[in-house]
């Protein structure tokens, strides 16, 4: 592979007619330290524009780099950047083979000018929607603004709390507990209190409206902006919006915000923003505070700033993370808040779950710091006299709010043995209770006990395998065969309990150890442990709510069973099955006369 790139070894004549190397520095632009740049002509849809190609220093690692020399000789087309780049394929996920730099030039250069004749030709005017809130972005003199906004159909009010020290905006279109506490965590100040406040509005635009945002080197007045909002709204949208106008007065030292909705592909809305300030009476208009909104009439000289607006509301996050929407509004009861079931409280919330109840009786021990969610600042609360442990539900329920502040966390610091009996309605109303107790003779007792209750609720048993061999987790739900007490008895006994067989490990083995004497006694096994068998059980648990599962499967994953062996201990049967095969058995667990799911009888 050579270094040094030149019009003929890389053939840049079969591609460009008076093609010639330029020096690096006639590119007008800063995306890279560039090797080489060459210009020549590229005929679009007999048109001839002139094109430079940089090759950025780390080609053929990095792609090459195409650029309209002059960026409005194309007018004002998707997926060109004010600095005239042509955005023919994004950097995420792109394989190129350096050993074949002639190939990766010839085969963006193709590329490249695919996209310019789509544009040129209105192929892809589509993707002024897709690309809207970007292309909004580059405009000169944008201000970047923060916003928890739902995008609706409907018109409405909206606040802004404004730190003017540190120039940082916020937009919300409600507040209460859950966003008070989001914004406090997410500039570290009590924002009610220190942020000054303003008023605005959201209006959103007609779905059938046919838009582009302004190009690069145009500067919209308010009286385009005025158009653009009369022209492509609904009758109920002007009404509400006319009436708001009506009341509206600009006294001085307002400011006044605007949110757009523009409607794009997939039922969804993108968001863009103005801001009016420093209103002022214009020279000889004779016009004094208060005006009309400048959307109503322009009264006064204001600046107008648009706005780049980074989402906060939780549709969004989540459509960026893949979240189930389907799912935001059930309730998840996880029961054993340890390192295993802490794990999954934080991998459901991230995959969308919206509501949750804690269920743990036990408060955080240093000892467990290393495997835990939770952290060190979690152990001690401060009284007035002293200091107290936290419970593993309110420091969970603490932990959570402050990642995912939009979620609701119920928990009861209680054993869930009493809850079951005093007030199972906890758990009658849960979509899912997740067991992750690591104590198989309650849990046993458990799946007992809830499959007897009147309401249908489907349980995840799940817990780890000692000294990094695996993890498990198991569905159930009344009404269905396989079910937790299926892995502890045979056929021929159903009443004899035996070792769990599912596990890795060979029975009759103690894997207990103590640090300093009884009160220290713990099963080994690493927070990647942990970890791996709460992404397991999180994936089950989305397909259970999702509908996805019918059956209750039993789902194991196999460790290293190095240092399990090195102890002296030995491996089960079960560990000698492939992961293919332990997939294909999943269901191959239960119990035919199991007296729990079977026959319905007590043992």
């Amino acid at each position: 592979m050579s270094d040094v790139y030149t019009i003929e070894n890389l053939d840049l004549t079969e591609l460009f007619t008076e093609v010639q190397a330029v020096d690096v520095h006639q590119l007008k632009s800063e995306r890279s330290q560039f090797l080489n740049v060459f210009e020549g002509k590229m005929s679009v849809s007999e048109m001839q524009f002139t094109i430079q190609l940089a090759l950025p220093s780390h080609f053929p690692l990095k792609k090459p780099m195409y650029f309209l020399k002059n960026r409005q000789e194309a007018g004002f087309i998707p997926h060109i950047e004010p600095d005239g780049f042509i955005c023919y394929s994004h950097d995420e996920g792109v394989l190129l083979d350096r050993n074949n730099p002639k190939g990766i030039i010839h085969e963006s250069f193709q590329r490249a000018k695919r996209t310019l004749e789509e544009g040129v030709l209105k192929l892809n005017s589509e993707d002024f929607l897709v690309e809207f809130e970007a292309l909004w972005s580059r405009q000169e003199g944008i201000c970047r603004v923060d916003a928890i906004i739902t995008p609706e159909e409907r018109f409405k009010k909206i606040l802004v709390f404004h730190d003017e020290k540190r120039r940082k905006s916020i937009l919300l279109d409600r507040i209460n507990e859950s966003i008070v506490q989001y914004l406090n965590n997410l500039y570290s100040s009590r924002v009610l209190d220190e942020f000054k406040e303003s008023k605005g509005i959201y209006i959103p635009l007609r779905k059938s409206s046919s838009l582009r945002p302004p190009a690069f080197w145009e500067t919209w007045d308010i009286k385009d902006y005025r158009h653009l909002i009369n022209n492509n709204i609904t009758a109920s949208t002007k009404k509400r919006l006319k009436q708001y106008l009506k009341k509206k007065l600009i006294q001085k030292g307002d400011e006044e915000y605007i949110v757009l909705g523009i409607p794009i592909l997939n039922e969804q809305r993108a968001l863009i923003g103005l801001r009016l300030s420093d209103f002022r009476a214009e020279q000889g208009k004779g016009k004094h505070f208060p005006f009309l909104h400048p959307l109503r009439k322009k009264q006064a000289a204001f600046e107008l700033s648009p706005l780049d607006i980074k989402r906060h509301d939780k549709g969004y996050l989540l459509n960026r993370t893949q979240g189930h929407s389907r799912i935001s509004d059930k309730r998840v009861t996880v029961v054993g808040l340890g390192s295993l079931g802490s794990r999954i409280c934080f991998e459901l919330a991230q995959a969308g779950i919206g509501r949750f109840t804690l269920v743990d009786k036990d408060s955080l021990d240093i000892d467990n710091v290393y495997r835990h969610e939770l952290g060190i600042s979690d152990v001690y609360f401060k009284g007035t006299e002293r200091y107290y442990h936290f419970p593993k539900t309110e420091a969970m329920k603490r932990a959570m709010k402050n990642k995912f502040p939009f979620i609701e966390v119920d928990y009861e610091t209680s054993d869930i043995l009493e809850i079951l009996h005093e007030e199972p309605q906890l758990l009658l109303d849960s979509d899912l209770v997740i067991i992750a107790l690591g104590s198989p003779t309650e849990e046993l007792y458990l799946n007992e006990m809830i499959r007897q209750m009147e309401w249908t609720i489907p349980i995840i048993f799940t817990w780890l395998d000692p000294l990094g061999l695996g993890g498990h987790a198991l569905s159930t739900k009344k009404g269905t065969k396989g079910c937790f007490q299926c892995l502890f008895s045979r056929p021929d006994a159903p009443r004899r309990l035996i070792a769990n067989q599912a596990s890795f490990a060979a029975p009759g083995q103690n894997f207990r150890k103590s640090l300093a004497g009884c009160q220290s006694v713990f099963t080994p096994y690493g927070s990647i442990d942990a970890l791996e068998t709460a992404v397991m059980a999180t994936r089950l648990a989305l397909r259970v709510l999702t509908g996805e599962e019918k059956d209750n499967p039993l789902m194991s994953w196999k460790g290293d069973p190095s240092e399990l062996l090195r102890q002296g201990y030995h491996l089960s049967k079960r560990y000698e099955f492939s992961s293919d095969k332990l997939f294909d058995t999943r269901f191959l667990y239960k119990n035919e006369n199991c007296l729990i799911c079977q026959t319905g009888e007590t043992p």
